[in-house]
């Protein structure tokens, strides 16, 4: 096993135990309804904790929520496309000369 997915696998596994006693002490002390529900609450709480942490980190490497889906692609820029078998710039899905679905983008 690579010695990079140790932290990741212990981290996983320690989340796991710590969710399995939780949920087995609050099922102890309040039954198995209310249990069920508070750990309910603590795993989709700690799944927006997990998801926060994910996009904060992500937008200190320039990612924010205004460059979500388009990488670090300015506003201003737009793929052109030239149709591979007549060699048009292509607008839409379709070659509006030939007709054909194929096309490649021009950087």
């Amino acid at each position: 096993m690579d010695g990079s997915l140790k932290p990741v696998l212990k981290r996983q596994i320690m989340f796991l135990a710590a969710s399995l006693g939780a949920g087995l002490v609050l099922t102890y002390f309040f039954g198995f309804l209310v249990g069920l529900a508070a750990n309910v609450a603590i795993f989709v709480a700690a799944i927006f904790y997990i998801r926060y942490r994910q996009t904060k980190a992500l937008g200190s490497f320039g990612f924010g929520s205004d460059t979500a889906g388009r990488g670090h692609m300015s506003e201003g820029v737009k793929l052109k496309y030239v149709c591979l078998a007549c060699g048009t710039e292509v607008k839409g899905t379709r070659c509006s000369s030939c007709g054909s679905n194929m096309k490649k983008p021009l950087f």
